[in-house]
């Protein structure tokens, strides 16, 4: 059960990708590789290095980790994993397996279990003409009743031939939390000074890991352990349980100080995060300890910080950077669609403060596990600094992706230089292992390959990269538009183009032919606007006969006579390109077919020079900057007369009644103390419900203002002149439409935006206005009798006596929009029903519309009050309806209102000689919306004179 558990050392969780991601190519050909294929089912491809023998044989060779490889005969296993060996050819099968670990222990050193030991886990090249390391960490050591898991590594020479096997937790107390798992051989590195070997036990300490560091073949030296190789001192180590300290290796000579030798090791579950621990050997006394100097820690839980490292000079200034790998980090922020990071540390020039120093953070897509493989590339494009790989094996579906930093000055960002995809290939994870900083081929650049768990490998050879040094002059480069007639072809412009090139080595010197190709004003032209140059044979090619040789082209260009913007400097840009087929480089040193050049990716391939207008008119810097002002009102505009009445406005804001055929916007612009507006224009946009109708121009102006109005009448653009004059002055209207207004648009907003090619920093304005409905409607109103002449009473008459009755007219006029559309309307009707003291004065006996027709009151009780009155009503009727014959109102829309009137005597009007009783009528609406009302319409009718009998028996009318 516990040999179940080691397996999952090597085993990570699978996930799937949805985001494709691609870069642009560099110089990793990507047609032209080399592939190379192994057993189905044997991992070949699990790990890889490149590796160059001198002796016996000058051969540089690719060597794959296939632990999953049958096993050799006399190996009395099935399966044991192998190392093959791969030249660099075009064939796909001509690989060959390694005779390694055939023969046992030696007697008492217990038996050899070879079955699933995983040899070809992990394979390290020292570099050219030293040792190769080959490990297999689940390689057992079976002793009587026990089955240690100890894992070993084999040390070959040069030429590939078994010169050593190592297995530092032989011999040692084999309990669980000692090195009874030591699992050796995950990983395993070589010192820079080339005296010492790495390697790791991650199952050391119950998975706490160890780190031993050994020399190669000279033993005088002395052997350093993490927790002193005599002690073991577990408690020294400063990890907790199940850490996997040296799952990944890597040294360094430039990192803390010069030329001291210090390792790296990664333990991607210490902490729960992952951290990164730097060693160095201390001797002292008997102790012989690998010293904890730094802890680089790792963010994320789980993030598996150290799964994979690197050390290498990415800015090229002497001292040792650090990339280290997190694969399956992942952002808080699940919708980022993060998987997996790599961390560059870039280290300070003295090499201090590792511990306060922060990385550059690098991430790949979601599930992709991006950072499993990190590797030092060498400087791919030979610009100066080392170049790194990343690779991210559960990319795009599971297909796998590699994705290639170009070392620099600086920080390193997002931005990838190249990607390969495993898809195009059809290889399934791919990325898994990488190997590189080795030229092939010889041609002076560095190769990459990239393993797979799909028993393939590629190749990826680096093309020769072409650096073009590009210049372009133009004679004249200012131009005075006022003192030189285009118009009669006087403006010409001579572009003068001049190339060279340079590549590496200084060997290669092809001929080399360039295409480019003259481009001008292109900014201008993206926005509609017509080239403001002309000219002919934009395109050509040239032939450079050597590096270094310069070659320059003239090309006439002509300025248009009609160009509008004469401020804005003219770009003229000359960009180059390489023909499709281009001389390759010769390989002197290899078989392989010759690569093509590639134009160097980080240097620009256009140049760019740039045609200047001078513009007296904006001082001595020839910058204009203007000064536009903007100013606006709403008015009613007369279209026969110069004027424009500003509309009436409530709380401080204009107000448009709709249908008004005179509604404008009046538009004042000035220009005071700005130097030129250039191509000064006022953008406006109106809202659907209030369009423009038409664009008035002040008869007295000295600007010309011409708008353009879009189809909808929704959006104008109006030209204010080129350029528009220092303390220059426009006034114009542009008049509304009001008739789309309805009655839920309670106000609109007009945006004003004044622009110009000149130098100024305007605002957009918005001119703003509520909309109102006004109804007109009137009441007009008419009494009959419009006299009632009463006699003096006998006192043996009833007080109870009841008047003349008077009938009132009202007629109601609607002089505008139909009622219906908005609201309903109230006639409200106010008489003197009594007097201070209480007594009555007039009764309301009857309502009736026009053709007698019944109209709804209220209050009901108000009507007829008195029921005896009613017998008095038939008389007062033919009374008021003779009167009515008279009266200029048509009968058709009259409300007709009945009233009589009690005896002035009991109303103690006796001391009177006349008497005034008035209606007051006005109208109201029902339940209407805030921009909804009524003109104010109220009458007061007179509408009865009372004529008093003075003690002299005279009348007295009123």
């Amino acid at each position: 059960m516990e040999l179940k558990i080691f397996a999952l050392l090597l085993n990570l969780w699978l996930f799937g990708n949805l985001n494709l991601q691609y870069g642009s190519a560099f110089n990793l050909d990507d047609t032209n590789f080399l592939r190379k294929n192994g057993e189905a089912g044997s991992l070949f491809g699990y790990s890889l290095a490149m590796h160059h023998q001198l002796k016996p044989k000058d051969q540089q060779l690719l060597l794959i980790g296939a632990p999953h490889a049958k096993a050799l005969p006399g190996q009395k296993a099935n399966r044991t994993g192998g190392l093959y060996r791969c030249k660099f050819t075009t064939e796909s099968d001509d690989c060959e397996r390694i005779p390694i670990d055939t023969e046992d222990s030696r007697p008492g050193q217990g038996l050899d279990h070879r079955e699933n030991q995983w040899m070809g886990v992990h394979v390290k090249s020292q570099g050219p003409g030293e040792k190769v390391v080959v490990c297999a960490h689940r390689y057992q050591q079976w002793i009587h009743s026990n089955q240690l898991v100890l894992g070993r590594c084999f040390i070959l020479e040069q030429n590939l031939i078994v010169e050593d096997t190592r297995t530092f937790c032989r011999n040692r107390p084999s309990s669980k939390d000692q090195f009874g798992y030591c699992q050796q051989g995950v990983s395993a590195a070589f010192t820079k000074d080339k005296n010492y070997i790495v390697f790791s036990g991650p199952g050391a300490y119950d998975w706490k890991g160890t780190i031993r560091v050994e020399p190669i073949d000279n033993f005088l030296l002395d052997s350093y352990e993490t927790g002193d190789q005599n002690e073991f001192s577990e408690g020294n180590i400063p990890l907790t349980l199940s850490s996997y300290l040296g799952f990944a290796l890597d040294s360094g000579t430039n990192l803390l100080q010069k030329d001291e030798q210090v390792i790296l090791a990664g333990a991607p579950r210490s902490n729960l995060s992952g951290e990164v621990l730097i060693l160095k050997p201390k001797a002292e006394e008997d102790q012989r300890s690998l010293i904890v100097t730094h802890i680089l820690h790792g963010p994320g839980l789980a993030s598996s910080f150290g799964y994979s490292l690197s050390v290498m000079d990415l800015n090229a200034d002497g001292w040792d950077d650090l990339v280290v790998g997190a694969p399956q980090y992942s952002s808080t922020d699940m919708e980022a669609g993060i998987g997996g990071a790599v961390y560059v540390y870039i280290n300070r020039r003295d090499g201090r403060d590792w511990d306060r120093l922060q990385p550059d953070i690098l991430t790949g897509n979601k599930d992709s596990m991006f950072g499993l493989a990190v590797a030092k590339a060498g400087d791919i494009n030979h610009d100066g600094y080392d170049d790194f790989a990343v690779g991210a094996p559960y990319d795009s579906d599971g297909y796998g992706a590699v994705y290639i930093y170009l070392g620099k000055t600086g920080h390193f960002l997002q931005k990838d230089y190249q990607v390969l995809q495993g898809e195009t290939h059809n290889i399934k994870l791919f990325g898994y292992s990488l190997a590189g900083n080795m030229d092939i081929d010889g041609n002076g650049y560095p190769d990459l390959a990239v393993g797979s768990l799909s028993d393939s490998v590629l190749v990826y050879r680096a093309k020769p990269v072409i650096s073009i040094e590009k210049s372009l002059k133009l004679t004249p480069s200012e131009i005075d538009f006022e003192k030189i007639d285009c118009q009669k072809g006087h403006c010409l412009i001579t572009a003068e183009s001049c190339f060279s090139y340079t590549t590496y080595p200084t060997t290669y010197n092809p001929k080399l032919q360039i295409l480019y190709k003259l481009t001008a004003d292109e900014q201008w032209v993206q926005e509609g606007h017509q080239s403001r140059l002309v000219f002919r044979n934009d395109e050509g090619n040239i032939v450079l006969e050597k590096q270094g040789e310069k070659h320059c082209i003239p090309r006439r260009l002509r300025v248009r006579a009609n160009t509008e913007n004469k401020l804005t400097e003219i770009p003229v840009s000359v960009s180059v390109s390489l023909p499709q087929h281009s001389p390759p480089q010769m390989l002197s040193r290899s078989s392989l077919p010759a690569l093509q050049p590639v134009l160097n990716d980080l240097q620009t391939q256009k140049i760019t020079a740039k045609l200047m207008f001078l513009n007296p008119d904006c001082g001595g810097d020839n910058i204009c900057q203007s000064n536009l002002q903007l100013q606006y009102s709403f008015c009613s505009k007369d279209q026969h007369l110069d004027s424009c009445s500003p509309l009436a406005r409530e709380d401080g804001v204009a107000v448009i009644f709709p249908g008004s055929e005179n509604t404008a916007l009046k538009i004042t612009v000035t220009n005071p103390g700005g130097d030129d507006a250039h191509l000064a224009q006022l953008v406006a946009n109106f809202p659907e419900s209030l369009p423009l109708s038409s664009v008035i121009h002040k008869p007295d102006s000295n600007v010309n203002v011409q708008c353009d109005v879009d189809e909808s009448k929704t959006r104008a653009e109006c030209n204010l002149g080129n350029p528009f004059k220092r303390n220059a002055e426009v006034t114009f209207y542009l008049l509304l439409n009001s008739d789309r207004l309805t009655a839920s648009i309670t106000d609109v907003n007009v945006t004003l935006n004044l622009q110009t090619i000149s130098v100024q920093n305007i605002s957009e304005i918005i001119a703003e206005a509520q909309v109102f409905f006004e109804l007109y409607l009137q009441v007009f109103g008419l009494a009959k009798p419009s006299q009632v002449y009463y006699q003096e009473i006998k006192k043996n008459k009833s007080d109870e006596l009841i008047g003349e009755p008077v009938q009132y007219d009202f007629t109601i006029s609607n002089m505008g929009r139909p009622l219906k559309s908005f609201a309903s309307a109230t006639l409200n009707i106010q008489w003197p029903k009594e007097n201070n003291e209480g007594k009555w004065l007039l009764y309301l006996m009857k309502i009736t519309g026009p053709n007698n027709q019944s109209i709804p009151c209220s209050p009901a009780s108000e009507i007829s009050p008195l029921d005896h009155a009613q017998e008095v009503m038939s008389r007062g009727k033919r009374q008021a309806e003779n009167e009515a014959k008279a009266s200029a109102f048509s009968a058709d829309g009259l409300l007709s209102l009945f009233g009589s009137k009690r005896h002035y005597k009991y109303l103690e009007y006796s001391s009177l000689n006349y008497l005034d009783i008035v209606l007051n009528v006005s109208l109201s609406l029902n339940e209407t919306q805030k921009n909804i009302r009524l003109r104010e319409s109220q009458t007061q009718l007179g509408c009865l004179g009372c004529g008093m009998c003075t003690e002299e028996k005279k009348y007295h009318p009123y």
